[in-house]
């Protein structure tokens, strides 16, 4: 049975066991074109993700064939347009105020 699970505050995630993927390949397949991601469990326990390559147009023909053996995985977000901050994982002992300004200053060393 496939679900949804929540990863992150509001990105959802549809999930599905290995015997379930090899029954529904196609459904699943269908779900990854229409930009969904599938999460792959064996025995509750995560092991790969389902993910669509993104707009190859924009490669050349070495990157899409790295693309394609799975050696390269492009940038899904490369603009950060969603505005992913990662949060640490476990308690949070850290306000989001101090998270924030890490960030801003780890962004302002990069320039």
């Amino acid at each position: 049975m496939t679900k949804l699970v929540k990863l992150c505050y509001s990105d959802l995630m549809r999930t599905a066991k290995i015997s379930e993927l090899k029954a529904k390949l196609s459904a699943h397949i269908r779900y990854v074109k229409n930009g969904e991601e599938v999460l792959i469990f064996d025995r509750n326990t995560p092991v790969a993700r389902l993910v669509s390559p993104g707009p190859v147009e924009e490669y050349d023909e070495r990157e899409r064939r790295l693309i394609a053996k799975g050696i390269l995985i492009p940038a899904r977000d490369p603009d950060n347009r969603g505005g992913f901050k990662p949060v640490p994982a476990g308690n949070h002992p850290i306000s989001q105020d101090v998270m924030d300004q890490i960030w801003e200053e780890e962004r302002a060393d990069r320039c």
